[in-house]
């Protein structure tokens, strides 16, 4: 993909997972022009078929392009594998994807036992079984579908008991198969990943995927002089729960945060 001559970048995930990437992106290129949409209302996408969600993508695309965005982040691993194809195909617009961390967990590894956690659609995707296969040929591989963790994170308080004990049943897990590095598959499991550090201790590596796509869209970016740097959310879920989010990861330019259903 050639460089983009953009100011302004939409992004957009099944519901908050995405704020992972736009912190990693926002870390980068500070300087730019965010719109982001959380599209809690239909999440998770995993349990969507393609109909549905090519649906909901092209409602969001659109609706970043009459933001002005003109680079789009695909930030779920569902819709990288299954449609990002498609969305490209259908918008004049540069789109960047995301996969979950294989590779540099693979080159990172030092006993070569990695453990991945993600939705079991991503699991089973062609896309994530190419990237193992090119990749990670020679690691063992430690695959769990984190069940209702996408939820969890939606909806349950960061700090409480519940969603501690839902990540302390997949780590005890990885725990058990000696792993040294711990994918986070989906974009909603890096908003808590201090949990994860905690709970597998300082022998396991957590990595996840977006500081890689942050470091795409910089390198797809190089002239941004003359960007005035702003953020805008929104959401098709609650307006009050993102804005307490937002206000958690310390987001900077935040302009408003608000409800709309597309």
């Amino acid at each position: 993909m050639a460089a983009v001559s953009t100011k302004h970048i939409g992004v957009f995930d099944s519901g908050v997972g995405g704020l992972s990437v736009l912190k990693a992106l926002q870390s980068r290129r500070p300087e730019m022009r965010y719109t982001y949409f959380a599209d809690s209302l239909h999440a998770p996408y995993g349990s969507l078929d393609s109909k549905t969600l090519l649906v909901y993508s092209e409602r969001i695309v659109s609706f970043l392009q009459s933001q002005g965005a003109e680079l789009i982040v695909v930030a779920c691993n569902t819709l990288t594998t299954e449609l990002i194809g498609e969305l490209r195909s259908r918008f004049k617009l540069p789109f960047v994807g995301i996969e979950p961390a294989v590779k540099p967990a693979a080159v990172q590894s030092l006993n070569k036992r990695i453990g991945v956690l993600a939705t079991q659609r991503t699991l089973k995707s062609a896309g994530y079984r190419s990237t193992c296969q090119l990749y990670a040929s020679d690691v063992t591989l430690v695959e769990r579908v984190g069940a209702g963790l996408v939820e969890a994170i939606e909806h349950l308080p960061w700090t409480s008991k519940e969603l501690r004990a839902q990540i302390k049943y997949f780590t005890d897990e990885f725990r058990l198969h000696d792993i040294d590095t711990l994918v986070l598959g989906c974009t909603h499991y890096p908003l808590v990943e201090s949990l994860f550090c905690e709970l597998l201790g300082e022998s396991v590596k957590v990595l996840s995927a977006a500081e890689a796509v942050a470091k795409r869209v910089e390198q797809l970016t190089p002239n941004t002089q003359g960007s005035q740097s702003e953020l805008r959310l929104y959401t098709s879920g609650s307006a009050e729960h993102l804005a307490q989010l937002v206000e958690r990861l310390s987001f900077t330019q935040l302009k408003s945060v608000s409800r709309l259903e597309l």
